[in-house]
């Protein structure tokens, strides 16, 4: 048996009939279909079949909107496990679960890039990861570079994706070949062969960059630990 729904679409809603979960849930549904563009408050507004109006009665304005987009998305990912395994164990988890979050969710990255994310989910992502890293032995500058190289991987890695991928292994492969090769790429270069390397797995793609940024932390690693000795 299905639930009815929480809120009736109507020209008029009566007061209290919407609140801020509903609000929020009806605008990252409208983002993740139609992109961020298609977000405004008169958009959402005549998806719940209610006025501009009642939605400033739960938020305040678009960046509030955003802002709990964002943390509503970031909420159905697991946070970085604090449960004593290896630090890379535990961020690669994280970032596999965000990868796939992402895809869920692709206004999520797109709010990420052109917005500035001033939510509390955003924030706790930030202070785990650091946190992690600094309890992993990183000074506390190595662990908000980290952090902040982590990010930006994830973020250029989900929009390339996202962008890229989302319509198949066939669309993508001719994007590739639209973006790299043209009438005078010579014939054995490397760039013909992108979107057949490529389009193989696009998670083992991800995994590929993911793993090497983090030997480079690991390395890093070993040059404060090493650094530390020698100062003792």
């Amino acid at each position: 048996m299905t639930s009815e729904p929480k809120v009736r679409k109507s020209e008029r809603l009566p007061r209290g009939a919407l609140d801020r979960e509903t609000v929020v849930a009806a605008a990252l549904e409208i983002a993740d279909r139609d992109g961020l563009s298609g977000v405004t408050m008169a958009r959402v507004a005549q998806a719940l079949g209610g006025s501009p109006m009642s939605l400033y009665r739960h938020l305040s304005d678009k960046q509030e909107l955003l802002d709990a987009v964002v943390d509503l998305a970031l909420s159905e990912s697991p946070r970085i496990a604090d449960d004593g395994r290896p630090w890379r164990v535990r961020l690669e988890e994280f970032a596999l679960a965000s990868r796939l979050n992402a895809l869920r969710h692709p206004a999520l990255i797109e709010i990420h890039l052109e917005n500035s994310v001033r939510g509390p989910g955003a924030a706790a992502v930030g202070l785990d990861i650091i946190g992690l890293l600094h309890q992993a032995g990183f000074d506390d500058a190595s662990s908000i570079r980290g952090f902040m190289a982590l990010r930006n991987y994830l973020l250029g890695a989900m929009a390339w994706e996202i962008s890229r991928f989302r319509s198949g292994a066939e669309e993508f492969a001719h994007q590739v070949d639209d973006t790299f090769v043209h009438e005078d790429t010579p014939a054995d270069s490397p760039l013909r062969r992108l979107g057949e390397v490529l389009t193989t797995d696009p998670e083992a793609q991800f995994m590929y960059g993911l793993r090497s940024l983090l030997d480079g932390f690991e390395a890093e690693l070993r040059r404060i630990k090493r650094r530390a000795r020698q100062e003792k």
